[in-house]
């Protein structure tokens, strides 16, 4: 961001791959350690210490090539709506150049492309949780009994309850859940009251966090069949309808991706090493003081920190893509325009610019 103007494009767009590829290499690690913690294998409980035994099995652990390619299209996907929702805003705002519209139509074709892609990873990741974290799918699913022995309904919406070990006010579809979840029409899918009280996540957050997640992912599909139907007409550029969607949909990615990691670590609980440490095993010893005001000190930093860095990227935004003459000059040059290299300065120029003009109109 602001070493645009200060090397030239070939560079930038080389420093530009190289944080992407340190954030994939970054996520692979996170995922492996994160996933070691839902599927534990290779090592051995000496002595009460959880020793590693076998590296590979460690970082390759059942649920790991799963996770991590949910969650590397999913900061894809987020990045996409965030860069089409940016390109919407202009175009509703009758800002219309070759730079904005090649930001949509990217957007959109990776909403069309990668956002089924994610629903099938999404359901081979589902079936893996399944016969690894049961009980995480019976609270994801709000389902509690299968005495009835009939085949696992999809509850579309609920409250689950946990005292009253029910889902209560249930919207449900026969049959959908087991041909989702089993692949079947007649086997039936784990049910919280098959697993002790204690070893029960919160199913009342879980069912509700795996419902956003899904329902956003389902209108990244919807919006990206939408644009392309629009192409053929040639309308997704005007279609204002359409833009709304792109618009609304700019924060989708980050929620989805927020309500997909409350699922999967609330729906860990009550363990921090699933079938080998609860959550209770790990407390350390640190009075209440200490750990609120280590928190408040996250808090505070994080809040700084990212929220320079929100405000900067809106402004940016906000400016655009700055077009001369039919011809993108975001590079600068001696006596050219260009896209500001300085942090908030984007802002900066345009409140000068605006007031220039306002001064031009009075005189």
């Amino acid at each position: 961001l602001f070493g645009w103007n200060r090397v030239g494009p070939g560079l930038h767009f080389f420093a530009t791959v190289m944080v992407a590829l340190g954030t994939l290499i970054s996520t692979f690690w996170i995922l492996a350690s994160n996933s070691w913690m839902h599927t534990p294998q290779g090592h051995e409980i000496i002595d009460g210490i959880v020793v590693p035994v076998d590296w590979l099995a460690v970082i390759f652990n059942p649920s790991f090539p799963y996770r991590l390619t949910h969650m590397a299209i999913a900061a894809f996907l987020a990045t996409a709506f965030m860069v089409g929702a940016s390109a919407a805003w202009h175009l509703l705002r009758g800002r219309d150049n070759p730079a904005i519209r090649k930001m949509l139509s990217m957007a959109m074709w990776m909403a069309l492309i990668v956002a089924p892609i994610q629903a099938l990873v999404g359901d081979f990741h589902g079936l893996n949780t399944l016969e690894h974290q049961p009980a995480k799918i019976a609270a994801m699913e709000g389902h509690w009994d299968n005495s009835s022995g009939e085949p696992t309904p999809l509850l579309l919406f609920g409250w689950p309850d946990m005292e009253r070990e029910e889902t209560r006010y249930k919207v449900e579809i026969p049959y959908l859940g087991s041909l989702i979840l089993q692949h079947s029409l007649t086997e039936q899918v784990p049910a919280l009251n098959e697993f002790p009280p204690e070893d029960r996540p919160n199913a009342t957050i879980v069912f509700w966090t795996f419902r956003i997640m899904v329902a956003l992912g389902l209108l990244m599909i919807a919006t990206g069949l939408w644009s392309l139907w629009l192409r053929r007409g040639g309308r997704i550029f005007e279609s204002r309808a359409f833009l709304r969607l792109a618009l609304f949909m700019g924060p989708s990615g980050l929620i989805a991706i927020l309500a997909g990691w409350f699922t999967t670590e609330i729906g860990r609980q009550p363990w921090v090493v699933y079938g080998l440490m609860r959550t209770s095993e790990a407390v350390s010893n640190h009075g209440a003081e200490q750990l609120g005001l280590t928190l408040a000190l996250f808090v505070l930093i994080y809040f700084a920190v990212f929220g320079v860095g929100f405000v900067y990227v809106l402004r940016l935004i906000a400016k655009g893509p700055v077009m001369d003459e039919g011809k993108e000059t975001g590079i600068g040059g001696p006596g050219q325009k260009r896209t500001p290299a300085r942090p908030i300065s984007a802002a900066d120029e345009a409140i000068a610019h605006e007031h220039g003009d306002q001064l031009g109109e009075g005189n």
